[in-house]
């Protein structure tokens, strides 16, 4: 209840008798974080450097870093986490997932290990699962074994956030007995943990057991989501398993499930792959047009089949539809375009 918040605390700093606290400051932020409001976050941040309350209080100053991770403002984020003197495992959780958000993995793993040494604060769950997924984005199977073995001394082995991230590093690392092993040992598996777990055995083309486990889900009653659709289709389009992805198109059609951009790009993807044009056609069609992923799909689709003359006919439809081309648009009408001359 963010703007209820606000209001109580608009109230309070009219009131001549009291005055906001280390309680108060906290709350505020993590409202204006929910609204994504920055301009009114550097407010308080202002009044809090001119009332001197800032450099004494290490909740608020975390509370300020989260806010300003919550709203993209990533330098603001890691300067005001430099400057500060004291630290909780909140403000590293926070200037973590700042360089995580950022795509500067290494940093992660960098302050991570610098979070061990220096602080008097144990790794979380959110430190843990941030680490890892950095691992899995940088293909680092050794570090990532070596937080696998700080999990287990922690004896956070079995959270949910944590093992779902060790399924997908070990998944996307190649280590799928790991990963297996992880995952059969989670009492209670999340939708995430099943996705981490398709998406390792898609990423080996082992449809079948993706296909299996799509099965099991099925059998205790875990309701797939949209990444579990998308990562079956990219599996059996990435191995052209087109009888596969027809069961799995079958599936979406009988339970009336909302088929949304990535999924209906996963199909045509899927049905251009395995040489079925015109059901990559009929998808198309059947499909809103205000996403330029869709667009982006067909117009390679064609190149693929050499039928570049509709390629380009799909390239005039998009101008005309209001959806802007983007450098991926572009590349591919490039292309098309010099092979017809």
């Amino acid at each position: 209840m963010y703007n209820e918040a606000i209001d109580i605390c608009k109230h309070l700093r009219l009131n001549p008798y009291l005055k906001p606290d280390s309680y108060t400051y906290p709350s505020v932020l993590k409202a204006f974080s929910g609204f994504k409001n920055v301009n009114e976050g550097k407010k308080i941040h202002t009044h809090l450097i001119k009332s001197g309350f800032l450099g004494f209080d290490v909740v608020v100053a975390s509370a300020l870093v989260g806010l300003y991770a919550k709203c993209n403002q990533f330098d603001c984020a890691t300067r005001l986490f430099d400057e500060m003197s004291d630290r909780d495992v909140a403000s590293w959780n926070n200037v973590i997932s700042c360089y995580y958000q950022s795509g500067k993995s290494e940093k992660v793993l960098e302050l991570f290990e610098h979070m061990k040494k220096s602080s008097c604060f144990e790794p979380d769950s959110g430190t843990y699962t941030t680490a890892l997924s950095a691992c899995a984005r940088l293909l680092d199977l050794n570090r990532g074994k070596q937080i696998h073995w700080d999990v287990k001394r922690s004896g956070l082995e079995l959270d949910g956030f944590i093992s779902s991230a060790l399924v997908d590093m070990y998944g996307k690392c190649g280590c799928l007995e790991m990963a297996r092993e992880v995952f059969d040992r989670i009492p209670d598996k999340s939708v995430v943990s099943w996705n981490s777990m398709i998406s390792g055995f898609g990423l080996r083309g082992d449809v079948r057991s993706c296909l299996e486990l799509f099965r099991r889900i099925n059998r205790e009653n875990v309701m797939p989501t949209s990444t579990t659709i998308s990562s079956l289709l990219m599996a059996c389009s990435r191995h052209c398993k087109l009888q596969e992805g027809r069961f799995l198109h079958g599936y979406l059609i009988r339970n009336g499930v909302e088929i949304d951009t990535f999924i209906s790009s996963s199909l045509m993807d899927l049905y251009f792959k395995c040489g079925s044009i015109s059901m990559a056609e009929q998808v198309f069609k059947s499909t809103p047009k205000t996403d330029i992923v869709t667009w982006n799909v067909m117009i390679p689709g064609y190149v693929s089949a050499c039928s570049n003359f509709k390629a380009l006919q799909i390239f005039s439809d998009l101008r005309s539809s209001g959806v802007r081309p983007d450098a991926v648009t572009l590349v591919f009408y490039q292309l098309v375009h010099n092979r017809q001359l």
